[in-house]
């Protein structure tokens, strides 16, 4: 709930189950709102490219924290690991990551971007896009991970979620 959640985490929540749409210039319309809203709309063409960076960047916009990177070049704002480089948020270690944390992962042929709902021994639980096509849950080797990020709360402090191991690990979220 938005009494014991961050702003973000609460808009996250609302994004869940969002899809894309199978097959080149057939788009989600919610997704390419959250596309126009972020002002990409002119290099992001279609939901057939990841999106993770999208949906990211969309729950911080609705929730009023700023995210800017030092570049000029505006395709990395579709990069999930540029955004290692944000002034916006402060890094932290990989061990402290915490519900509502930004996690920032490796993967073939790039990066992802989500936020932190819990972990195991082995594993974070990931909330994102463009995780088997959608807004969803997934669990992610913690190994991959390799950037924390949080943002600068005013009244909520993050708390570490430990779950019981379930479910398959995501090795590619494209």
């Amino acid at each position: 709930t938005s009494a014991t959640s961050p702003r973000h985490m609460t808009v996250a929540a609302s994004m869940m189950g969002v899809k894309e749409v199978p097959g080149k210039g057939k788009s989600n319309p919610v997704i390419m709102k959250w596309v126009k809203d972020l002002g990409l709309e002119k290099i992001y063409l279609d939901d057939d490219q990841a999106w993770c960076a999208i949906a990211w960047q969309y729950a911080m916009l609705k929730a009023g924290r700023k995210i800017t990177l030092e570049t000029k070049d505006r395709y990395d704002y579709l990069r999930a690991l540029q955004f290692q480089n944000t002034k916006d948020l402060r890094k932290i270690p990989v061990g402290l990551a915490a519900f509502g944390d930004t996690l920032i992962f490796k993967r073939p042929e790039g990066g992802h971007i989500g936020f932190y709902i819990g972990e195991d021994k082995d594993n974070f639980y990931v909330w994102g896009g463009n995780q088997g096509n959608k807004v969803s849950i997934v669990k992610i080797a913690k190994v991959r991970c390799v950037c924390v990020l949080r943002p600068d709360y005013i009244s909520f402090s993050p708390q570490k979620y430990m779950l019981n191991e379930s479910g398959d690990v995501s090795h590619n979220e494209a």
